[in-house]
């Protein structure tokens, strides 16, 4: 796994395309499932059971039907409950479902936490989709309609890569190691069923599909409408050196490892860099990371970040304990932003309930000097660092980097972010009012009284580093 995980060590050129709009982020997914041919591989940490969700299963199964060999690995902790639906997937003789580290028996699970809770503690965070060993989709978003722009109350702002050619065999093999880790129980092991129970489900998830009425992702089954979409999607792509980072799926058992932080932690603290641009939907710096990124401002450079602000995080106890580094940050020159609950960014991706759903931030990408990019599924806090097992592409190239620039500008965009200052010792958020004209908050925005005091009291508690 060498060049796998050195940020070193790049690939020989690969192929590469920016994927930020939910649509075509869906329309990827399907159109990787109709084409392939001999596997279809799947790694995700969250796997709902929404129309999304449903309507991708469908894709899944219609793939096996015609002879591809299908494997999916789940992390486990966010499938509790669903064992009985994936055992009917599992069921078809060419898809198997693995889950990683799981919960023993099926109404302990509780006693299990607090029993096992350091070993438990440790998820598989990663996030791949991949055709035929030959093109997959790397980057931050799950499976659920909330990261494809369908869902009714909120909708995360996330990014992907395609890649095609040599990285993909480095893809790949990451995902053997954690098909094959000891941490990845096959479904049998907890529920089986018989293949008929499969072509039932078939049949019943034909029918659901035939009956959505409105949903944007309905497409033609014909297969030249995909080869026509992946012909188009190529023709964008981006040539470039490129390493695929990841963890050891022993990291996931307790090894004490930090390797995604290390090769990151590397990058941003070479002496020649001069602009950082990132996106960070979790973000807890701590003192080092705080301390590197003040030394783009005394390289007389720049450094941008991008994160939620309380009103769209939806794990509060994390924006607890970043709110603790807020008046460092400023101090060491960094670039605050906190994304808006009506980020205007935000309705171009969303496809049902436009004007109603609230934007959320997903993305974890970075650009160093508008060439180096990163973009996969680590977040920069505690919990990326040494619980979870994380993955995301690493590419060299000033096209891209520019693409990516320019999307995380449009994020730190007034209409979209709240900017950080502080005035006489207090804090304030600048952003763009409805009229264009400048308002300033003098605390935080949209963000009711209860969601302010639990996060307070969440930012008393000792937890940053399970965070």
């Amino acid at each position: 796994m060498s060049r796998a995980t050195s940020g070193s060590a790049l690939t020989p050129v690969s192929s590469f395309s920016l994927v930020a709009d939910s649509d075509q982020a869906f329309t990827l997914r399907v159109t990787l499932a109709r084409l392939a041919t001999r596997t279809l591989d799947m790694q995700y940490y969250i796997w709902d059971d929404d129309t999304t969700g449903k309507l991708l299963i469908y894709r899944v199964l219609e793939a096996a039907r015609r002879g591809v060999r299908v494997r999916m690995l789940l992390d486990h902790a966010n499938q509790l409950g669903r064992d009985v639906k994936w055992a009917v997937l599992d069921a078809h003789p060419n898809i198997e479902v693995r889950l990683f580290n799981p919960f023993k028996g099926r109404y302990k699970h509780f006693l299990q936490w607090l029993y096992y809770a350091p070993r438990l503690n440790h998820r598989m965070h990663n996030k791949a989709w991949i055709m035929d060993g030959e093109r997959a989709l790397v980057g931050g978003r799950n499976v659920a309609d909330h990261y494809f722009g369908v869902n009714p109350s909120t909708n995360f702002r996330d990014l992907d890569l395609y890649a095609h050619g040599a990285i993909v065999a480095d893809t790949q093999m990451a995902f053997d190691a954690f098909w094959d880790s000891p941490l990845a129980v096959s479904m049998k092991s907890y529920r089986h069923r018989t293949e008929a129970t499969a072509d039932r489900a078939w049949r019943w998830l034909g029918r659901w599909r035939t009956s959505l009425q409105g949903y944007p992702y309905l497409f033609p089954q014909h297969e030249a409408f995909f080869t026509d979409y992946l012909a188009k999607q190529e023709q964008q792509c981006v040539q470039a050196p490129a390493a695929l980072l990841f963890d050891s799926p022993d990291k996931a058992s307790g090894a004490k490892q930090t390797l995604m932080g290390e090769q990151l932690a590397r990058l941003l603290g070479r002496q020649d860099n001069r602009e950082l641009l990132m996106e960070a939907s979790y973000f807890i710096p701590g003192d080092a990371f705080v301390e590197a990124l003040g030394g783009f401002q005394q390289r007389g450079g720049r450094a941008a970040v991008l994160t939620n602000s309380l009103a769209t995080n939806d794990v509060i106890a994390a924006h607890g304990a970043y709110a603790r580094y807020r008046a460092a940050l400023l101090a060491a020159g960094v670039e605050l932003h906190e994304l808006q609950p009506n980020a205007r960014a935000l309705h171009r991706q969303v496809r049902l309930f436009k004007g109603r759903s609230q934007a959320s931030l997903h993305t974890k990408a970075m650009v160093l000097d508008r060439r180096e990019v990163f973009v996969g599924s680590f977040n920069i806090d505690p919990r990326s660092v040494h619980l979870n097992t994380e993955m995301g592409y690493y590419v060299v190239s000033a096209e891209l980097g520019q693409q990516v620039a320019a999307f995380i500008e449009e994020g730190l965009a007034p209409e979209n972010s709240y900017r950080l200052e502080k005035q006489e010792g207090e804090l304030l958020w600048g952003a763009d009012g409805y009229d264009g004209k400048p308002v300033l908050y003098s605390r935080e925005p949209k963000a009711t009284v209860w969601r302010r005091m639990l996060a307070w009291l969440l930012s008393l508690l000792p937890i940053e580093r399970m965070l």
